[in-house]
């Protein structure tokens, strides 16, 4: 059984105004919501994007305000404070993973998981997304055997390993 750790990117926690979101504020981003994520530790950046595109590596699963309240099964979150007064948003970040597509996943979780073309042999650690159950939490149940299961949410991600 392989598990993602419930941290993919640790956390990404932004000091100061919006700094560290590009052209998406944190508030304003709702579920459903696609991300591509970058920058630094210090200058973390997350741009709003379409789902499944070639940018697109997390998808907003909850928006709440400190990543105590995430559901435990994320694979991310973003949290942002404000200089200005005590409050602080967190968005709650699950792999955008769109079943036929790959992404690469770092098994070191050094780096945010990068959606990369199947085919490309240069890009390491492909994993391609063969189906999400719905209703299970358990990679036993995907025919590969390989997946990711979401406890807390109770759906299963399967996938397949890429050479």
């Amino acid at each position: 059984m392989q598990n993602l750790p419930a941290v993919v990117a640790a956390a990404i926690i932004a000091i100061g105004g919006l700094a560290g979101c590009s052209s998406s504020s944190a508030t304003d981003l709702a579920v459903g919501d696609c991300l591509k994520t970058g920058g630094t530790p210090e200058r973390p950046e997350v741009t709003r994007v379409d789902c499944g595109s070639a940018e697109s590596n997390f998808k907003v699963a909850a928006s709440v305000e400190t990543s105590e309240q995430c559901p435990a099964d994320v694979d991310s979150y973003y949290s942002m404070r404000s200089t200005f007064s005590d409050t602080s948003t967190t968005i709650c970040m699950d792999i955008d993973w769109v079943v036929g597509d790959c992404m690469s996943i770092d098994p070191n979780n050094d780096k945010d998981p990068l959606r990369a073309d199947c085919d490309d042999s240069s890009v390491p650690n492909r994993q391609r997304a063969t189906q999400i159950l719905a209703d299970v939490a358990n990679v036993d149940q995907c025919a590969s055997g390989v997946g990711y299961p979401y406890d807390e949410r109770n759906f299963t991600v399967c996938v397949e390993d890429v050479n």
